[in-house]
């Protein structure tokens, strides 16, 4: 959901703990809303190369590892209004085995795409899915290469609606620790990140390998607030989804408490 040379600022914009009960775990609040050069979601460019603004809010329900995330996407070219969407999010994730090096991190998730300027049983989506991670596996110089696999079935909500198919998609990512650049920040990474898609056959594609991705990010603390500028490239593989490779970038600002 971003393309070529994006310009993504993010604004996060959170709201307060609420607590459940006096000495109780609390609901954590969190808005954000983000600017994309372009909007390209797996692997489909969506607005062609034009930008997008993207504001969201995420509950995090007493610090239980269940979540609940509204996602919005507003064209600014409007011939692309029909990929204005919200997207409705329920996601439950954790660690297990934590201190091993075999610990690994889990997470499960439901999802209603739902397209605002179109017709509802015709256009909108949902999606059930799963990944892992394995952020202790293979320690490498001051971190770890981190691989993980996501797969997710996505279906039309109505009988009119998109032709199913699942994505599996296998990802690595590498955290290298940098010179500050802030003087009151403490420390600063520039994370790496690689993954691979396969589509097998959503929205009417060619089953195959459809698309891989690079990326890099670091962040920027001030005051609670955190800017995140990133880079992405993408490889397009299968014409069905994209007959062109991709280049977006993203300027993230986000405060959560």
């Amino acid at each position: 959901m971003l393309k070529q040379t994006a310009i993504a600022v993010c604004v996060m914009l959170a709201g307060s703990n609420v607590a459940r009960a006096e000495g109780a775990r609390t609901i954590g609040v969190s808005a954000e809303a983000s600017l994309v050069s372009g909007y390209v979601w797996r692997g489909y460019d969506l607005t062609n190369n034009n930008p997008a603004f993207q504001p969201n809010v995420t509950l995090d329900l007493f610090q239980t590892g269940l979540t609940v995330n509204i996602w919005y996407s507003f064209a600014f070219d409007r011939d692309y209004e029909d990929v204005d969407e919200f997207d409705y999010t329920v996601a439950y994730g954790g660690m297990l085995f934590e201190e091993e090096r075999y610990a690994i991190e889990y997470s499960v998730n439901y999802v209603y795409y739902d397209l605002t300027k179109v017709n509802s049983q015709e256009f909108d989506i949902q999606e059930v899915g799963g990944g892992i991670a394995l952020p202790n596996l293979l320690p490498l110089g001051p971190s770890s290469l981190v691989p993980s696999y996501y797969c997710g079935y996505l279906w039309e909500v109505y009988d009119r609606g998109p032709k199913d198919g699942w994505f599996n998609i296998i990802g690595l990512g590498y955290d290298v620790p940098v010179p500050t650049l802030l003087p009151w920040q403490e420390e600063q990474t520039l994370s790496l990140a690689t993954d691979i898609t396969h589509n097998d056959g959503a929205f009417g594609s060619e089953s195959d390998w459809s698309h891989a991705t690079a990326s890099v990010s670091t962040s920027f603390e001030w005051k609670g607030l955190t800017l995140t500028p990133s880079a992405t490239y993408q490889w397009s593989f299968e014409d069905t989804v994209n007959d062109e490779d991709e280049f977006w970038g993203t300027l993230a600002l986000g405060y959560v408490f």
